[in-house]
Parts: structure tokens; sequence; C-alpha cells
């Protein structure tokens, strides 16, 4: 008498709930996917016809045999996949060979079927380890046997556990995924200055991460519900390339490696989060230095200027003495070769003018005063102006430019492979001594830097008296280089940290991180605060003028000297020479 009622009430639900096919077409509506991918080699023979009902949703069939399918040619799609359910081995191979396929894909959303109407909940918790251990995430299962009253998923944390629920629960895959409920996060920063800066806080003695990668990550955690913890094989001060932290996070030691990688290759978008940051990187090249007061001397007396002022020695001197010449004047060779008269005119000198000469031959001198206090006046102003504001030498800004002033680029041991066809002289160090020599302001070297440590930089020297380098986009390495987080395949992280850098970047939030460079890399201890440039003004550009700036003035002096010496020299042997041959001939 009991019997019908009971079997009607126990099987109520399940005669008025949804099927396993409007299940999937459920999430499809509820999660905004474009279209469904589905492999019915283990699929119930009526889900094929119920599937191809529905035409609002495209859907792509597979057999399990088809190992390859272009998934980049699909946007937001859902993957369904059966399993018989008989071995369990078989199901874990066909499982394992179902997620290779998404291997780059690993946020988006699958759904598994257990065909075998036998199978139970231990054989889903068999599925769902082998889905945490390769990774797979976003994924929810259906049993044949219970698959009118419940779907299971798993979570991660606080611990793995296998959960089920009600068919008509809704959301269907978890959209607070990951809660960490606590959680450590255990991040790994590159410390590469200044994005990811680590210290020790002198007062409480912990680790700091600071920066901006830091700041981001401290952010992160938040959004998780994690706790930040730092890798216990961090060491303050070793830089860690985006390799190395990329075999942490393989090995599950590292759940986040805290670097920014340039993104190079096509291959490398599977594995890389939306670009945190987009950056040129240019030549930061040394100021030129001013050119030594000595130098000036020689570059008033340069052979242009002495020619110019020969011509109008000569010319003044042939006007002269042709006129001379006219009015029947005794006139030598040597009046024409070099005019004392005019030359001492050039000087601005002063000398004897004979009352006998005539008006015109005035007007000639009178001129010749006049471009010899022309010629003064501008050889004072030129060597004036120069004293006070010496030039500068050349200013290199370009790779051509470095090679021509021996201006060497330094360089890491990593980098130097796909630097080394730039032609140019290279200092080749370690990751430390590069940071010690960009960071010390070292100006005899040139470093390529990112617009974000320029932006850094600029900051610090505007504390200078002068500046000491210059940013160069003149001759970039990269433009518009995007820089993101590169992580292993199907990691847990990849859509959060796309989100969040969305998010940080809308608020202008990254841009406040970037400003604080500054006080993080002063509290660090890794900002000098002292100016190298005033150093460097007083050991080469002294206050007062010394000897050694007349250098080129003595040698000039001597040079002339030795000359003058000879040519007197020369005379008195030619006089005496001239007046023996006098006598003997008489």
């Amino acid at each position: 008498m009991w019997t019908l009622p009971t079997v009607i009430v126990f099987w109520a639900p399940v005669l008025v709930a949804e099927s396993a096919v409007d299940f999937i077409f459920r999430a499809v509506v509820e999660h905004s996917l474009s279209l469904i991918i589905i492999r019915t080699d283990y699929c119930p023979n009526t889900w094929t016809k119920e599937i191809f009902k529905n035409q609002a949703i495209p859907v792509v069939v597979l057999s399990d045999s088809e190992a390859f399918i272009n998934l980049r040619q699909f946007s937001r799609p859902l993957h369904v996949a059966c399993l018989p359910g008989h071995e369990l081995q078989k199901d874990l191979q066909l499982l394992k060979n179902f997620t290779n396929s998404l291997e780059n894909f690993p946020s988006q959303k699958k759904i598994v079927h257990i065909s075998n109407r036998f199978s139970n909940r231990t054989r889903m918790d068999h599925i769902f380890k082998m889905c945490y251990h390769l990774r797979i995430w976003n994924i929810v299962g259906l049993l044949a046997a219970d698959e009118h009253r419940y779907f299971y998923r798993y979570h991660l944390y606080p611990s793995f556990q296998t959960e089920y629920r009600s068919l008509e629960s809704s959301p269907i895959f978890d959209s607070d995924f990951p809660n960490m409920h606590g959680h450590p996060l255990i991040v790994m920063p590159d410390q590469w200055l200044p994005r990811s800066v680590l210290y020790v806080d002198r007062r409480t003695g912990k680790q700091i991460l600071a920066g901006s990668v830091g700041r981001f990550f401290h952010v992160l955690s938040w959004k998780l519900n994690a706790t930040l913890q730092l890798s216990k094989k961090v060491t303050t001060g070793r830089f860690l390339n985006a390799t190395a932290l990329k075999e942490l996070s393989k090995s599950f030691s590292v759940d986040v490696p805290a670097s920014l990688t340039l993104m190079e290759r096509v291959e490398q978008l599977p594995s890389t989060s939306y670009p945190m940051e987009v950056t040129h990187i240019c030549l930061m090249v040394p100021v030129a230095r001013r050119i030594p007061i000595k130098d000036i001397y020689f570059i008033l007396s340069s052979v242009s200027n002495m020619l110019l002022a020969l011509v109008v020695v000569f010319s003044y001197g042939l006007a002269l003495n042709l006129f001379r010449m006219l009015t029947h004047h005794d006139v030598r060779l040597v009046d024409f070769l070099l005019n004392d008269k005019a030359f001492r005119g050039i000087l601005g000198q002063s000398f004897n003018l004979p009352l006998s000469w005539s008006c015109s031959t005035r007007f000639i001198f009178l001129m010749l005063g006049i471009v010899g206090l022309n010629v003064s006046s501008l050889f004072g102003a030129a060597l004036d102006t120069l004293m006070a504001h010496p030039p500068r030498q050349f200013q290199a800004r370009s790779f051509a430019d470095l090679w021509r002033t021996k201006t060497p680029l330094v360089t890491t041991k990593e980098d130097f492979p796909s630097w080394m066809n730039l032609h140019v002289p290279m200092l080749v160090v370690n990751v430390s001594e590069y940071n010690h020599l960009r960071n010390g302001r070292n100006s005899s070297h040139s470093y390529l830097a990112s617009r974000l440590y320029w932006k850094l930089f600029s900051e610090q020297q505007k504390r200078f008296t002068r500046e000491l380098f210059i940013y160069s986009t003149d001759d970039c390495l990269w433009s518009l280089a995007l820089l993101s987080f590169q992580w292993p395949q199907n990691s847990l992280f990849t859509d959060p940290v796309s989100q969040l850098i969305l998010e940080v970047n809308a608020n202008g939030l990254y841009d406040f991180w970037v400003g604080m460079h500054y006080y993080d890399m002063t509290a660090a201890g890794l900002s000098n605060l002292e100016d190298p440039s005033l150093q460097w003004k007083e050991r080469v550009h002294p206050s007062s003028l010394r000897i050694a700036d007349f250098q080129w003035m003595w040698q000039a002096y001597g040079t002339l000297m030795v000359i003058s010496m000879l040519v007197f020299c020369l005379e008195v042997f030619w006089h005496r020479i001239t007046s023996l041959f006098v006598s003997l001939v008489r």
C-alpha cells in the first residue's frame, strides 16, 4: 500500500529535474559561453539528438581519435568529454588526453561525464585528484547514476575537497574561484629594481616586498583572501631570471613568480598574463662632459680662424704696398709677405704713422684699425662666453654614437647573446654588479633602461646640481614593449592576475605605485642620497684658473719662440755669408 507513494516521492525530483544536456546548455547561458565542443565517443546515444535540437548555440562534435583542434579559432567554448567509467586507468588516460589539448587554455570551462551508471562518487574523487595533479581548473563532473540530481566540483583551499551540489544550483562554476581562505600565497620575487624591491625592515627585522610588482602581489593576496608569504628560497639582494622562477612554479614550491618578462615571441602568449606595463627600452646615455678650459684656447685658435686672420693681414699688406708702388716708394718683398703694420693693426696694437704719408694711406690704416677693433672685440667676447659657459663634447644619442665616443654599454651575461649584434662597446657583468653600476649613477658607461626606470632616475636627478644622464629615444632596443607575468602552463592564478591588472591600471593604482619607487628604494637603502655631480664638478671644473689651463698657450708661445730664434739665426747666418761673399768678390 505504501510502496507506490514512496516510489513517487523518491523519483518525483528526478522526473521534474533537468537532464544532463539541459545542464550543459544552462552552463553555456549562465557563463555567456559562445559554443560547445563535445567528444561523443562514450556519451549516451540520446545526447546527439537532444544537443542538435537546440539551434541557438553552435556545437562542434569531435571523437577521441581527433587529437588536435585549433582552439584559437573559438572564443569562450565549453568543453564536454565523456568517460566510459569501467576501468579507472582507462578513464584517467582518456582524461589526460582530453586535457593535453587544453594545456594552453587553462581558464576555459569543462564538463566531464562518467557514463557508467554503476560508477559512484569514489570514481569522481579519483578523476578530480588527477585534475588537481594536471592543474586542470574550472571543471565540473556528472555521474550517470545521479546526473538528474547532482553535479560535482572540487576545491583546493583550505584543503583538497570534492563537493556535490544540486543540479539546479547556481552558479555552476565557482565565481569566487580561487578563494584561498587565508591559505599562504607563496611568492618568489625576481628582485629586479625598481619594480621588485625586497629588504629587511630595521625595526621589525621582517622582510618587506615593495616596488610596483611587490605592491601588486600584496593586493592580489587580498583579492584571493590569501596570506602573502615569501618563498623560503628567497635571498635578499639575489636576482632571479624569469626562467628560474618558472621552473620553481612548475615544482609547486612557488605559487606565483613575481617577475615581469618581455613578450618577444608568439609562443609566449598561452602562458602570459595581460600586459602589466607598456614601455620603451631605450638608451640611458651620460650627459656629454664640458670641454676643459685649456681646450677653449685651442678652439679659438683653430686653423680656420688663423687662416682668416692671415688672409686679412695679407690683404691689407698687399693694398698698402701696391699703393706705395703706385706713388713711387721703395717696397720690399717681405712687406708683401708679412706687413708688420697690418699685422699689428689686426691685433689692435699701436704703431707710429709718418706725417709724410698721404690721406689715402691714412684712410687704409683707419679701416685697418676698425677691423682690428672688431677682431679684438669678437675674440674677447668669445673667450669670456666660453669661459663662463664651457661648451660640451659630442653628445651621444644612438648606438652609432656610442661606437664613435667609445662609451661602453653595460649588459648582463643573460642579455649579452641578444645584444651582441648591436656593434657597440660592451661591458658584460653579472646582475648584482649591473644594478650597482646603474643605481650608483656611474656616468662612465651607458645603459638600456625602460621608461619606468628612467622616471625613477629623473626624480632622483632633479635633486642633483646638474644632469648626469639623458634618455635618448633616437635609438631604442624596443618601442612599445609589453611586459607581463609568465606562468607555467595551466596556472591557477592566470585569470585572477589578468583581471587585477586591468583593475589597477583602470584605477590609476599602478601609476601611483610607480611614483612610489623612489620612496621604496630609499627605504630599502638602495638609493644613494648623495649628489655625485658635486664631486665631479669640483674635480674637473675648479672655480679658478690653473697653470695647466694655459697648456696650449704655453706650447704655442714656446713653438713660436723657437721658430723666431731659428729665423733670427738664419738671418745672422745669411748676413755673414753674404758679407763674406761680397768681401771675396772685391
